[in-house]
């Protein structure tokens, strides 16, 4: 997936915050040289990183490398009125406040985080996550000068998380020319809409005037996955919502997402997943509503692994 270049202003501040608030978050291929902490408020949907894919909802908080591709795309929001989809961003650069500051003896343990983001980081179930995300929840209304200070203990909270799940490996790199952003948008953009058919990789490649084979070899280079496995992805999150927002059956959540038997919707579902998807919905119903992509008996660590691709 060729990533879009985004150009960041924060103006005069040396940091830029804000609430996204928008129907839906679409997908959006891109990288920019600031860091960026995001956290989920109100939304649920799909994460893409670099070559990693997971789900995730409110309380979702990822911590994501300069020029590390990404995108958010929402899923189908079912309510009668529509609904809004927020979160609250941090963007930064690491010469933020000077080109030594993180380099002094004592913010080493931060440095080591913003190193290890290269790959993306999630905190989403740990307690240091939690803790910087009430304070980012607040962030907005701090004055200028009391960001600054916030920032630096978000980031001292974060660093004393020893294990971060990483979301990518560092197979993907950005590559910005214009005519290919708009290519993987389309071939995203329609996988999107129609992942719950058959898709005619065929007529997709004539839509975009490649072959299939050309076609195949540009989202594999430029994602680290085959479009089928995408599909999958896809499929599978969209699965993970019905199941634990809806009664159907676990085989008619399959064949409602597109798979075309159930064996093939189990073993996809446990391969991306780490679990099958009658044991999602026990533990949901089981517990109630847990965190959207970790069922509450298995720890954060090992199920956002399992997540990778």
């Amino acid at each position: 997936m060729k990533a879009h270049f985004e150009k960041v202003t924060p103006g005069s501040a040396s940091l830029l915050a804000f609430e996204r608030v928008d129907l839906e978050f679409p997908f959006y291929w891109h990288y920019h040289p600031e860091f960026e902490l995001t956290l989920i408020v109100d939304s649920q949907g799909q994460r893409l990183v670099g070559d990693g894919i997971g789900d995730y909802g409110p309380g979702d908080l990822v911590l994501l490398g300069a020029n590390l591709p990404h995108s958010y795309r929402s899923g189908p929001v079912k309510t009668a009125e529509p609904k809004c989809h927020r979160a609250v961003v941090i963007q930064f650069r690491e010469d933020c406040l000077g080109p030594e500051f993180f380099k002094l003896p004592e913010m080493q343990p931060i440095l080591r985080l913003l190193q290890r983001s290269a790959c993306g980081l999630s905190f989403s179930h740990t307690v240091a996550g939690q803790a910087a995300a009430a304070k980012m929840m607040k962030f907005l209304s701090c004055s200028p000068a009391q960001r600054i200070v916030e920032l630096l203990e978000i980031l001292v909270l974060l660093a004393s998380e020893p294990n971060p799940a990483a979301l990518s490996t560092d197979r993907v790199r950005p590559m910005c020319r214009v005519e290919d952003q708009q290519r993987i948008d389309a071939i995203c953009a329609h996988l999107s809409e129609h992942f719950d058919e058959e898709i005619n990789y065929a007529r997709l490649a004539d839509k975009l005037y490649m072959d299939q084979a050309s076609l195949c070899r540009f989202f594999k280079r430029a994602t680290g996955r085959t479009m089928t496995a995408y599909v999958n992805e896809l499929r599978v999150g969209a699965a993970a919502q019905l199941l634990t927002t809806t009664d159907l059956s676990v085989l008619e959540i399959g064949f409602q997402v597109g798979f075309g038997n159930y064996s093939n919707f189990n073993r996809q579902f446990k391969r991306i997943k780490g679990f099958g998807p009658r044991t999602l919905r026990q533990e949901f119903r089981s517990h109630g509503e847990p965190d959207f992509d970790v069922p509450p008996k298995m720890g954060a660590g090992e199920f956002n692994s399992r997540m990778r691709i």
